[in-house]
């Protein structure tokens, strides 16, 4: 018994500091929402979608562990194009955007040509990404969001 309390009063410490942590709420309210987060998590979800094609390959979908991360390490062409887009995104440069916008509409042609559901909602998020690159970018002290 006497070994077993040194162990119970350090589990009961590590809880007691856990509990006196900041607390959930206050967490979610220092992370941002604003405009920067925005763009990130729109960033994010273009890198997720610009690898589709290497998780939609017969060999990943057949493939054991190994192929599977070997293939999602991977790149081909239409990937490097496409997260190259993806990273357009949250550039402030018209060159880099002008350059990103026809790359974006080239792979979306390459995209609609693909059968199925699953590659025609793919070309429609896509298609989602070339919008957005289209629209002007607004920063948000223009928009008066700076305090």
């Amino acid at each position: 018994m006497r070994r077993k309390l040194p162990i119970v009063g350090a589990i009961g410490a590590m809880l007691m500091a856990s509990l006196t942590a900041t607390p959930v709420f206050a967490q979610v309210a220092t992370q941002t929402t604003g405009p920067e987060s925005d763009a990130r998590k729109s960033q994010m979800q273009c890198m997720w979608e610009a690898k589709w094609p290497l998780r939609h390959s017969t060999a990943y979908r057949v493939g054991d562990v190994r192929t599977k991360n070997q293939i999602r390490n991977s790149s081909n062409p239409e990937v490097r194009k496409m997260q190259g887009v993806c990273r357009a995104l949250t550039t402030t440069s018209e060159a880099e955007k002008r350059k990103a916008r026809l790359t974006c509409h080239d792979l979306l042609l390459v995209k609609r040509l693909r059968d199925g559901d699953d590659a025609r909602m793919h070309a429609d998020r896509v298609e989602k990404v070339c919008k957005t690159l289209d629209e002007p970018f607004v920063t948000p002290i223009l928009e008066g969001n700076a305090r």
